[in-house]
């Protein structure tokens, strides 16, 4: 262990992003939550007297991985997280009260992982509004168990040395959808983003400030993080677009298992705010369309739609 400077900073290991830059002063007005006291688990390095600052030129960014059941995955998002270059990161890990190995795999990093929770909640996104209560930097992301960050260089590159008058970052992602293939999924222009989800939230950074206003609409158990980005753009945050891949995320979440679903979630956001004409032709469209493209998944043979996957026109992609 090694501390130096004015400032006090401690670091416990050089090997990873989480223990780099530690102080011991705890900041203001920070406690650990209390949701459910029954059948709660806790631990990390929060609870041993280390804690996280922003630094000018460091801003300090908050990685939320909310998971249950996870086993199969975790590991490879810590790993992915700890890897990271960029030497100002709290990571924090959200447990909806796994029945598997994942408290195994969080236990194995408890000296790592800034501050980890596992207990009951309602729900995914319930989860990111505590990993949000629990945050104290200037920025945060959701890297969510099976995500990972698109190079270990990732949040160096977006934030060493740089500040942005921006509320929202966002970039490119890759999409896994079987181990043999994969692309790189362009975001959109955010003038678009009435059209629907037009990048990935994994590729998302957001300023803290903004979930002082806002959180994630638990009730809408589909599509809470597209009206989460859209109340933020109808009420004029700022966007930033990277132009380039910020994480690489497996097809098969939620939006993708019920994208009918999360069609008409994103139609019923747009309709709070821009109920017109041009709205409900474009969801009426993408609804039939995605439809026919379920329809005609389920009748061909899966080599058929393999070879159409990988293939030149990559039908069955938006």
């Amino acid at each position: 262990m090694s501390s130096g400077g004015p400032l006090n900073i401690i670091c416990i290991n050089q090997d990873y992003s989480t223990t780099r830059m530690l102080i011991k002063e705890k900041p203001k007005k920070m406690k650990e939550l209390s949701f459910h006291p029954k059948g709660k688990e806790e631990g990390g390095l929060r609870t041993k007297g280390y804690y996280k600052k922003y630094y000018q030129d460091k801003p300090l960014v908050s990685i939320i991985t909310v998971v249950k059941n996870g086993e199969r995955y975790l590991e490879q998002t810590i790993k992915s997280v700890i890897n990271q270059t960029y030497i100002n990161i709290e990571y924090i890990i959200i447990d909806g009260g796994s029945a598997d190995n994942t408290l195994d795999i969080i236990q194995k990093y408890k000296n790592i992982i800034d501050y980890w929770v596992s207990e009951s909640d309602k729900g995914i996104y319930d989860g990111m509004n505590k990993g949000v209560d629990l945050a104290k930097s200037e920025w945060i992301i959701f890297i969510n168990a099976g995500d990972r960050f698109y190079e270990n260089n990732t949040v160096e590159r977006i934030f060493f040395g740089k500040n942005y008058d921006v509320d929202f970052i966002y970039g490119d992602c890759e999409i896994v959808y079987n181990p043999k293939f994969s692309r790189i999924q362009k975001a959109g222009e955010i003038k678009n983003l009435w059209k629907g989800m037009i990048f990935s939230h994994q590729s998302l950074f957001v300023r803290y400030s903004v979930f002082k206003k806002y959180k994630f609409n638990i009730n809408n158990k589909i599509g809470a993080d597209y009206e989460f980005i859209y109340n933020g753009y109808i009420n004029k945050y700022k966007f930033y677009h990277l132009h380039f891949p910020v994480a690489v995320n497996l097809a098969g979440g939620l939006s993708d298992t019920d994208r009918l679903g999360s069609i008409l979630s994103w139609w019923s956001t747009v309709n709070k705010f821009t109920k017109n004409f041009r709205v409900n032709i474009h969801y009426f469209i993408l609804f039939l369309d995605t439809l026919i493209r379920i329809g005609i998944k389920k009748v061909l043979p899966a080599k058929i739609y393999n070879l159409l996957l990988k293939g030149k026109y990559n039908i069955f992609m938006h």
